[in-house]
């Protein structure tokens, strides 16, 4: 049957969505960590790429702002290129 060529297992997606979150989650902090408070903002193009996003801008965005939401006292903010109208994003500390 041509169509069992198109399944997979339950539980061998879980555990491969698992290890990529948390892949993304240690690429996100390492980035945070080396940027936070600084000035220095990181292309939006590259974060889709390397931390597997969404290709839809808005999709990845919303993507970002979870995994940003997930990093103790951390928000970002988004700078635009006005030479090319491209995104960046930089990260701040909440403040109280």
């Amino acid at each position: 049957m041509e169509w069992k060529n198109f399944t997979k297992k339950i539980s061998e997606l879980k555990k491969s969505n698992t290890e990529i979150d948390m892949k993304v989650r240690e690429r996100l902090e390492t980035i945070v960590k080396e940027i936070l408070d600084k000035d220095t903002a990181i292309s939006f193009k590259f974060l889709i790429e390397h931390l597997h996003l969404d290709k839809d801008t808005e999709n990845a965005m919303e993507e970002l702002k979870l995994h940003v939401s997930m990093i103790d006292d951390v928000k970002y903010g988004i700078i635009i290129d006005d030479n090319d109208q491209s995104i960046y994003v930089y990260f701040i500390k909440k403040k109280e």
